[in-house]
């Protein structure tokens, strides 16, 4: 059994800490079994979401805006596991990673109104959040918990981890935390080994 990882980099800056983290976690999965594959959401021309404007998506499930959204459907619906990876905006995540959370609105309406089949492996996929916030506020990422945790189970994952960081603002900062990418790379092998051993549902 091959287990597929999919590494989203949500962060504005290309090669920064949210990335480095994530690379380490993806490392990890491969480390363990599984193949991984990694998008970079500023690399994609990803529109805001119009629905309910357009009602085509409420009637059909199937999002009519034409971007680079389309080729993502198909890999969330296929991957076993979700490796989301953000810093804090304002307490949320940024704007190319609520765009992607936002277009999955056509999944939702799949599975929870339209009620059609979504996945195609069976059972739950799941998920891992990586996090960083340039603040040691203990209260930085409550609000992106509760957007990516409704983001998972908006297409039927389950958010199995999370790793979050704090203090880490200028691009590089997450190298003065070593065990902060070997934690990364633990949780990324971890949630394979663990699914490679669950039982086939």
């Amino acid at each position: 059994m091959t287990l597929s990882v999919l590494g989203i980099a949500g962060s504005t800056r290309r090669g920064g800490n949210t990335e480095a983290l994530l690379d380490r976690a993806l490392e990890g999965a491969r480390d363990a079994g599984a193949s991984v594959e990694k998008v970079v959401l500023l690399d994609l021309r990803i529109s805001p979401c119009i629905c309910p404007q357009s009602e085509d998506c409420l009637l059909t499930g199937i999002c009519t805006v034409i971007d680079d959204m389309q080729p993502l459907y198909a890999k969330l619906r296929a991957v076993d596991l979700v490796f989301l990876a953000a810093p804090v905006a304002f307490r949320g995540v940024p704007a190319q990673a609520k765009a992607l959370i936002d277009r999955t609105q056509a999944l939702w309406v799949a599975k929870h109104l339209l009620k059609r089949p979504l996945r195609e492996s069976p059972g739950a996929g799941k998920g891992l959040f990586i996090g960083v916030a340039d603040s040691d506020n203990p209260k930085e990422f409550t609000g992106t918990r509760l957007t990516v945790r409704s983001w998972f189970v908006s297409f039927q994952f389950r958010q199995e981890a999370e790793t979050t960081y704090a203090s880490m603002s200028r691009k590089g900062d997450v190298h003065k935390y070593p065990e902060a990418l070997q934690q990364a790379y633990e949780v990324g092998a971890r949630l394979v080994r663990e699914s490679l051993s669950a039982p086939v549902p």
